[in-house]
């Protein structure tokens, strides 16, 4: 996925029972990180929100902007954790690149 810069994002993602695989909340509210190409650090923690009625189904939005640490040019993963019937899950639930404005109309 391409994104430009200065744009709102929002992934969304559900979490699952380890031992039936059905859809369940998890235990409490998952955590995100935002990491920069292959950097060890996340460069943003956004926060996750429940989506209302909705079992298992969460949703994490941040603004890509420079002043929370996004650089054209570089790809972007993001990571979330859960804790459902505790037992520990982490996934990558989407990745992209950021674009300049000027590169296309059609990108986020």
């Amino acid at each position: 996925m391409y994104v430009t810069m200065g744009k709102t994002v929002t992934f969304d993602f559900t979490t699952h029972n380890p031992t039936t695989g059905n859809v369940s909340d998890a235990d409490s509210l998952p955590t995100c990180e935002v990491f920069e190409n292959v950097n060890d650090t996340a460069i943003l923690t956004p926060t996750v929100s429940k989506r209302v009625s909705k079992t298992g189904n969460y949703n994490v939005s941040f603004a890509v902007t420079e002043a929370n640490g996004f650089e054209i040019g570089n790809t972007y993963n993001i990571i979330v954790t859960a804790i459902v019937d505790g037992v520990t899950a982490k996934a990558r639930i989407d990745a992209f690149l950021l674009m300049p404005a000027s590169s296309a109309s059609f990108m986020l």
